[in-house]
């Protein structure tokens, strides 16, 4: 069974947030029909961004279309629009959007971060670290931009950093499940089995009945050698899994646990 907890870092394109913002959030513009301008792209945007959410993503590149027409220096719709792109897989449309709204406000973490994981699905991993790291240089607090820099990290095997990442965002935030749950199944990969149950155990502590944490567990105790141990944690994790799927998942495993302390004793 894996244990591949990695998987939560992409739950961005999942339950992507599409922003409502002012339409220039870098510049005010003078005179009445620029005024004018900005309203209406800041509507349309709106429209569109009910669009997105609604999943109607073309209607919403239309209308995002029609807002930029309308003011050029809505970066809000540049952002919006490039979300939108990424979710399509229209990797290349959606680094040109984000482009665009840093060129209308540089200092937009958020920003960096979304062209940072554009980068990194298009496979450019050497560029979509510097905008990660750039969203950090912006807000040092960025937890976001570092577990994803974390998780590219690890898809570049480099794993001591992914560790530093999710080392600082614990420092910031130490009941954080994401980079509890990360930085254990790195740990784990090191083969640093004991380091990675304290982790596991952290989470545990807090959600006794987290089903990722329990079915961890498990895992490292039977790569540790410890079958009955392993049992009792699937066990657990079996009692709190809502998935069918997945308890099917489970009781096989422990089936097959069973059976080999059988065999050996």
């Amino acid at each position: 069974m894996s244990a591949n907890l990695f998987r939560i870092f992409v739950l961005f394109l999942t339950c992507a947030v599409f922003l409502v913002g002012p339409a220039n959030s870098a510049k005010k513009t003078t005179g009445q029909n620029a005024a004018g301008d900005e309203a209406k792209s800041a509507e349309l945007a709106v429209v569109a961004i009910t669009k997105a959410n609604s999943g109607s993503y073309d209607e919403a590149i239309n209308f995002f279309e029609a807002s930029i027409k309308a003011s050029g220096k809505n970066q809000q719709a540049f952002f919006n629009r490039g979300k939108v792109y990424m979710i399509q897989g229209r990797y290349d449309k959606a680094i040109s959007d984000f482009d665009r709204a840093l060129k209308i406000g540089p200092e937009m973490d958020s920003v960096y971060v979304a062209k940072g994981m554009a980068l990194r699905l298009g496979g450019d991993f050497a560029r979509a670290v510097k905008d990660f790291t750039k969203a950090v240089d912006v807000d040092p607090k960025n937890t976001n931009a570092l577990i994803h820099r974390a998780a590219l990290y690890f898809d570049m095997g480099e794993h001591e950093s992914a560790l530093q990442d999710l080392d600082r965002i614990l420092q910031l935030d130490p009941k954080s499940f994401n980079a509890l749950g990360n930085r254990a199944y790195i740990l784990e990969q090191l083969g640093r089995y004991d380091d990675a149950v304290k982790d596991l155990g952290a989470i545990i502590a807090i959600d006794p009945d987290n089903t990722m944490a329990l079915k961890h567990l498990g895992h490292i105790s039977r790569q540790k050698g410890d079958l009955d141990k392993s049992i009792r944690w699937y066990r657990m994790a079996l009692k709190s899994e809502s998935s069918h799927v997945v308890k099917s998942r489970i009781q096989e495993e422990i089936q097959e646990l069973e059976k080999k302390i059988g065999t050996s004793r």
